[in-house]
């Protein structure tokens, strides 16, 4: 498991009482959760902000309510919802926080059920099962949602017009728009989020929650890269004036999800839970706590936070031009360098149509990789390669010799992009050895995984046992395993996570990868939009993001616009100008600056850091208004700030208030636009502010700030 992380002390606990029922008390940080098993079923009763522990008249009552239970497993067409026996709850403890088990047995079907829930002293929780077959018979497992039930009943006015609840979420499903988050009200009706299955794959699995009042926000994520759904209920109580909330999330897919042999356990994905009394950035940084200190391992120090760079298809690549670039990213700091898509395409070749023919082409690169390999290294830089490794393309050989790979469509027509069927044990061992060899082959110090698959909605299927099964499950189950050995095998190698963009930015795939890319969409204003909200749902030093003129960056907004957007999560660096053109000094001036600040003011931070989202929703397609982000230390002792103007109608003036900073400090000051610094006191910072005016379009100021005493 991932060390704990630094930040302050923490408290976890579990407690079981028995009288009248079994509750089992979950308490991390100031979050406490209770759970009772209940004439055979097991409900969730009550969530606490504050650390406190509510006594049972004050639980929520199940009988009260249609669906109380605490998870929602459907097995061979049966809700298993009740006839639930206490086996026994078993506790251990490590660096990462406190995880309990507890054993259920049913009463009438032979299946037993394991309840894992991770605890890490931060406000939020992880959930999972195990389901365990204990009959003779295969079981077709249709839904298998690792949490549910009623998270909170309150008091309402059955004449209010407004809602009291609200979910924050990335409205957008397609590509190019990740992280387009904003908040809808919740209906006293369902409501139903959901992606890569009913919806479009470029949606996160992430939620805010938040009750108007009395200051509660809920805060999920699903650690699942296949289809999901997170559903909420918000209905009118058992009684007039009364309302409960309640909710389920997991996988969704077609069913059966999983066919579990006789003897098999199958574990569901996490759920991430979380409950905060407080303002929307501390209910995003609690999160990002959570997902450092237990879910993501840390990053290995002597490649952490390395500004990265490369060459993709945009260009046909040639050995001159690969040199030509080379020089171009190590001149302006780059640390790393990649050879993306096309290397094993002849030349002029389609990159997409050969993709699984993982060989060095000799027509395009006739003495392979190794000349550039060592020039990079010669150059001080770390060599990498771009792989898609899960699909096949139509003109490639190994889809020739080896049709049978591919995954089959329910309607049997589609070839799902070239996706090849993990489902079969041969087919993820050659996968898996395909990365492998290349890693070795060619002396990687980063590999980047690519995903580009399009929307497959429900997938593939395979045969299990008599059923179509869906094959997301067994998939991932591939996937996941594969990425986890080849991580722990080549600890030198960075490993980075890509999916068309953003389509795979899930915890339960990027905790195998040091970093992910969050979009393939680098063009302002929306680039501000992606960039705002992806790093709200990942610690901000895991979200990579592009400037120069690869995927058209150049396209609007000045240059200090797109480069300064990289120095709050992790930058990457593409070409500047053509092959045969002059260097711009005037240009690669400004780049260097902005490498220099992220290489010495915020990668120091980066990785403990808090990020301020100032303006969490920012309006419109093409954003207008002002995008405001700031980055801290969390000792307080640094920050800086990006404003950005947006696309009009835009005010020219921004009233700034920093947020994380110590009002009792003093602080310099250094505006970047003219690099005029002053020393102000932190609490004319942080409680009167300072006006930042921008008069265009797509330009922006940056404020590097440093406590000097």
């Amino acid at each position: 498991m991932p060390a704990a992380s630094p930040s302050c002390a923490t408290f976890t606990d579990v407690f079981v009482a028995h009288d009248p029922e079994p509750t089992i008390t979950y308490r991390s940080g100031l979050v406490a959760y209770q759970e009772s098993l209940i004439r055979g079923q097991l409900v969730g009763r009550s969530w606490n902000g504050s650390g406190y522990t509510n006594p049972e008249p004050e639980r929520f009552d199940p009988a009260t309510h249609p669906a109380p239970q605490a998870f929602w497993v459907e097995l061979d067409g049966q809700l298993l919802r009740s006839h639930w026996e206490w086996g026994n709850l078993t506790q251990t403890e490590d660096a990462s926080g406190l995880a309990t088990v507890l054993e259920l047995h049913h009463t009438v079907r032979p299946v037993t059920l394991r309840v894992h829930t991770r605890l890490d002293g931060t406000p939020v929780l992880t959930r999972w099962l195990e389901i365990v077959n204990r009959s003779e018979q295969p079981a077709a497992l249709s839904a298998a949602f690792p949490w549910s039930g009623v998270l909170q009943t309150a008091a309402y006015d059955i004449d209010e017009e407004e809602s009291p609840y609200s979910v924050g979420y990335f409205v957008d499903t397609h590509w190019g728009n990740e992280g387009d988050f904003d908040w809808r009200a919740l209906p006293y009706a369902g409501y139903r989020i959901d992606g890569r299955y009913r919806r479009g794959r470029h949606r996160h699995p992430f939620f805010v929650l938040r009750n108007h009042r009395s200051g509660e926000q809920f805060v999920g994520t699903l650690a699942w890269s296949g289809g999901y759904a997170f559903e909420f209920d918000l209905d009118d109580g058992h009684e007039r004036g009364q309302s409960r909330l309640w909710f389920r999330a997991g996988p969704d897919a077609p069913a059966p999800l999983r066919v579990i042999a006789p003897g098999e356990t199958v574990t569901t994905p996490e759920m991430h839970l979380g409950m905060v009394i407080a303002d929307f950035d501390g209910c995003i940084q609690a999160l990002h706590d959570h997902l450092r200190r237990s879910v993501l391992p840390p990053q290995a120090p002597e490649h952490a936070g390395l500004v990265v760079s490369g060459i993709g298809p945009e260009q046909e690549l040639t050995p001159e031009l690969i040199f030509f670039e080379i020089d171009a990213v190590a001149d302006v700091g780059a640390e790393v360098f990649l050879i993306d898509a096309s290397w094993y395409t002849p030349p002029y070749g389609s990159w997409q149509a050969t993709v699984g023919d993982w060989h060095v082409n000799r027509a395009r690169f006739a003495e392979g990789l190794k000349p550039f390999r060592d020039y990079v290294h010669a150059k001080g830089m770390r060599f990498g390669l771009w792989m898609d490794a899960e699909r096949i393309g139509a003109e490639s050989r190994v889809a020739q010799e080896h049709p049978e790979w591919l995954a089959c469509p329910y309607d049997g027509q589609a070839e799902l992009g070239g996706l090849i069927d993990l489902t079969q044990p041969a087919v993820a061992a050659w996968m898996e050895s395909e990365i492998d060899r290349l890693i070795v082959e060619h002396e990687l110090d980063l590999f980047r995984l690519d995903y580009n698959v399009g929307n497959i909605g429900s997938g593939g299927y395979s045969l299990q046992s008599g059923f179509v099964e869906n094959a997301y499950w067994r998939y991932y189950e591939a996937v996941y395993g594969i990425y986890e050995r080849l991580s722990a095998r080549h600890k030198h190698v960075i490993f980075q996570n890509c999916a068309s963009g953003g389509a795979r930015t899930d915890v339960g795939m990027i905790r195998y990868f040091d970093h992910t890319w969050i979009t393939d969409w680098q063009i302002a204003p929306r680039s501000f939009s992606i960039t705002n909200g992806m790093s709200m749902a990942l610690p901000p030093e895991r979200v990579d993001r592009l400037a120069g003129m690869g995927q058209s960056g150049q396209r609007a907004a000045e240059l200090d616009f797109q480069f300064r957007l990289q120095l709050f999560v992790h930058p990457s660096l593409n070409w500047f100008h053509l092959k045969d053109a002059n260097p711009n000094p005037v240009q690669l001036a400004r780049v260097r600056n902005a490498v220099e600040i992220y290489k010495n003011f915020v990668r120091p931070i980066h990785q403990t850091s808090r990020i301020y989202h100032h303006t969490p929703v920012v309006k419109g397609f093409e954003p207008h208004g002002w995008g405001v982000l700031e980055l801290a230390s969390r000792d307080r002792g640094r920050a800086v700030v990006g404003l950005f103007r947006l696309s009009d109608p835009a005010e020219p003036k921004y009233l700034l208030r920093l947020r994380g900073i110590d009002p009792a400090r003093r602080y310099r000051v250094t505006f970047d636009n003219t690099a005029e610094t002053c020393v102000l006191e932190g609490f004319a910072l942080s409680r009167i502010g300072i006006h930042v005016r921008l008069e265009a379009a797509l330009t922006s100021e940056l404020l590097i700030v440093e406590a000097i005493d």
